[in-house]
C-alpha cells in the first residue's frame, strides 16, 4: 500500500469513528424487531434504526445488519413486528442487543404470538405488524420497507431512549395531538 492509499484508509477510519461519535448524540427510541422463521423459531434484535415513511399507506423503514440471524429469518418470512419499548424494558433491550442468543431472549419479557404466528411484546408501548413491501441492500445492511397491517398501542407514552451508548430514562417532551 502506497502513502496515498494509507492516507485514504486513515481518513476513512477517522470519518467512520467521527460518524459513530456524532450518531451517539442522536437520542432515539429503542425497539425490538421480532419475527419467526419457516420452522417457527423466534428471532429478534434491538434496533434504533426505525423510522416512519408515510401514513398512506402506513409504512415503516427498518435497517438490519446482513450478518444477523434476524436478517435471514426476516428476509425469508417477509413479516416482522416493531415492538416499541417502554422505560422499564432496559434489561430486555440489552438481552436483544447481544447479551443473550436465540430463543432464550424470548423467555424474558411478556411475549405473545399474533393470530398469524408473529411474535410480539405484549407490554410494549406499541406494536406495529408489517409485511415486507420492498428492500434495498446497502453495504452491510438491508433497508426493509414494511407495510403496516395491524397496530396495538398502550395509552401511556414512556419510551425507552438510548443516547451516547447508554439507556436513558424517559425525558419530558411536548406531544402534539394527531401529529401523524
Amino acid at each position: 500500500m502506497d502513502v496515498t492509499e494509507q492516507k485514504a484508509t486513515l481518513n476513512e477510519v477517522r470519518l467512520n469513528e467521527a460518524f459513530r461519535e456524532a450518531m451517539r448524540r442522536f437520542a432515539t427510541t429503542v425497539s425490538i424487531i421480532s419475527c419467526s422463521d419457516e420452522e417457527g423459531r423466534l428471532h429478534g434484535m434491538s434496533a434504533t434504526a426505525v423510522a416512519s415513511v408515510c401514513v398512506e399507506p402506513p409504512t415503516l423503514l427498518i435497517c438490519i445488519n446482513n450478518s444477523t440471524a434476524t436478517h435471514g429469518a426476516l428476509s425469508r418470512s417477509g413479516r416482522f413486528c416493531v415492538n416499541i419499548l417502554r422505560s422499564f424494558h432496559s434489561e430486555l433491550s440489552q438481552a436483544f442487543s447481544g447479551k443473550m442468543r436465540g430463543d432464550d431472549r424470548f423467555r424474558l419479557g411478556n411475549w405473545d404470538r399474533a393470530a398469524d404466528g408473529l411474535p410480539f411484546l405484549a407490554d410494549a408501548q406499541a406494536n406495529l405488524f408489517c409485511h415486507v413491501d420492498r428492500t434495498l441492500d446497502y453495504q452491510t445492511h438491508t433497508l426493509f420497507l414494511g407495510r403496516v397491517y395491524a397496530t396495538r398501542t398502550e395509552e401511556q407514552v414512556d419510551a425507552l431512549l438510548i443516547r451516547t451508548e447508554s439507556i436513558q430514562s424517559p425525558v419530558p417532551f411536548l406531544m402534539a395531538a394527531n401529529t401523524l
